[in-house]
């Protein structure tokens, strides 16, 4: 009876990423919270795609340095219906995939290219990819 009820809870956010998403991210900021001196940012060329809430086998076959996420499901964060000026995706490795977007635009169903961030979090570090989507 509790999976019944979990299921029915997530539903809503599962439905909502069945579309496309093709990442690329073309600048990588880390924070060192230990040791600021070794904050910065640095130049990366590294995608990501996402089908209908999972990561793509072409992005899970692809080298670390290329491959933008370790995340093989994601699921969205705002509940349907919701009028946000981003859309937040969380995987299951930690990452969190953040959208921009107008106001409400999400609740009309993205479509096009739009400004991403891509974050992940350690004890001492916390590491940011910036690019853009595709959302299809």
């Amino acid at each position: 009876m509790r999976i019944i009820f979990l299921v029915a809870l997530f539903f809503p956010c599962w439905s909502l990423a069945a579309e496309t998403i093709n990442c690329n991210f073309d600048k990588f900021h880390q924070v060192n919270h230990e040791v600021p001196e070794m904050t910065g940012y640095a130049a990366i060329d590294q995608s990501l795609e996402i089908v209908t809430g999972k990561t793509s086998d072409k992005t899970l076959k692809l080298d670390g340095k290329k491959r933008g996420a370790n995340s093989i499901n994601w699921v969205l964060l705002e509940r349907k219906g919701w009028e946000t000026y981003s859309t937040t995706y969380a995987g299951d490795f930690g990452e969190l995939l953040t959208i921009e977007h107008k106001l409400g635009e999400n609740s009309q169903g993205l479509n096009g290219w739009y400004k991403a961030s891509l974050v992940s979090s350690r004890i001492v570090t916390t590491h940011t990819s910036l690019g853009k989507c595709l959302i299809k």
